[in-house]
């Protein structure tokens, strides 16, 4: 009869991994000092031995909130509400890391500083150059309102296509056939933002109506680059280039607000004069005058189920498949939009 295996213990990893028992620490509590190619090394053992220390109070473990815009103050709050909703009765704790237009390198070296175990990110656009790296650093990550493909790697997008085709249709059917856009400087290069502006597109021609160069306005990168700054200064200009619109879609609730403030400005009523939508139904739109019939993106549940991958991935590491989902999104009709009266 074979002798029955012992316990593994840390010196056994770190001799099967030919490195110190101390570098073997390091990796299991995330910190530096450990290369990239060593640290999935010794994870894959840890994995094949199942192995935990038996520590009598163990660090609570953390994941990472990536965000590269400060100024999304809106999205980003609400995002949080829903990975601390989940977080907060499962004791783990949540890192906010800031960066934008770092290396791979140095944002996962961020990671490691901060000994967290996982990653939730802003849209992918944002972290374009740090994808490889995630995907090898055995990190589990979740992305959201993006599609990204990798290892380890999941996402939960919205389906901004279908809301702003909603969006689109509903201002058709109020009899509006001279529909304006207006999108920032950065609207055709995120994933999400694309979408909606493609949306807004697609429909109108399936409505029989040409493109117009001069129905659409784009914020310039200068000045104030807040969505309601942008906002005013590209829905004055549309004003300008195409007064004959009856009807102007948003592509967020921010740019929303600073045309709902031009269009006031101008001395024109809305919906009378003009109809407005936006998109992401945020808390203050119900408030605002009108009201702004918008679409509402789920962004409080994408950040819960965010955190709750994240830590199915913690719990079972060698099981998990990392979720790429697509939530459903609603048109909500509000004061901002009533029937073409011209």
């Amino acid at each position: 009869m074979g002798r029955l295996r012992q316990d593994i213990s840390i010196y056994q990893i770190a001799q099967e991994a030919e490195v110190s028992a101390s570098t073997v620490s390091r990796v299991m509590n995330n910190r530096v000092g450990v290369g990239e190619d060593i640290r999935v090394k010794i994870n894959k053992l840890l994995c094949k031995y199942n192995f935990t220390t038996n520590y009598p109070a163990p660090r609570r473990t953390r994941i990472a909130f990536m965000t590269a815009e400060k100024d999304q103050s809106g999205y980003i709050s609400r995002a949080l509400k829903g990975v601390f909703e989940y977080t907060r009765p499962h004791e783990l704790d949540v890192t906010l890391i800031f960066g934008y237009d770092e290396s791979g390198t140095v944002l996962l070296q961020r990671l490691r500083d901060q000994q967290c175990s996982a990653v939730i990110a802003g849209p992918g656009e944002w972290f374009k150059n740090i994808h490889p790296e995630l995907a090898q650093s055995q990190l589990p990550t979740i992305f959201m309102d993006t599609i990204v493909e990798g290892p380890r790697l999941g996402y939960i997008d919205n389906d901004s296509y279908t809301g702003s085709c909603a969006a689109a249709q509903h201002l058709l059917e109020l009899g509006h056939r001279k529909i304006g856009y207006i999108l920032p400087f950065d609207g055709e290069t995120v994933f999400d933002l694309r979408q909606r502006f493609q949306a807004y597109l697609d429909t109108m021609s399936q409505a029989g109506i040409a493109r117009q160069e001069s129905w659409i306005a784009r914020a310039l990168p200068i000045g104030d680059y807040s969505r309601g700054g942008n906002g005013i200064e590209t829905m004055t200009q549309l004003l300008k280039q195409a007064p004959e619109l009856t009807a102007v879609m948003a592509v967020d609730d921010g740019m929303a607000l600073g045309a709902l403030t031009a269009i006031h400005r101008s001395g024109r009523k809305i919906p009378d004069d003009i109809s407005l939508t936006g998109f992401d139904n945020y808390d203050d739109t119900v408030n605002w005058f009108p009201s702004l019939t918008t679409v509402n993106h789920p962004i409080e549940r994408i950040g819960y189920m965010a955190a709750e991958a994240i830590d199915q991935a913690l719990k079972s590491p060698g099981d998990w498949v990392p979720p790429r989902l697509t939530l459903p999104t609603e048109l909500i009709i509000r004061g901002s939009t009533g029937p073409c009266i011209k």
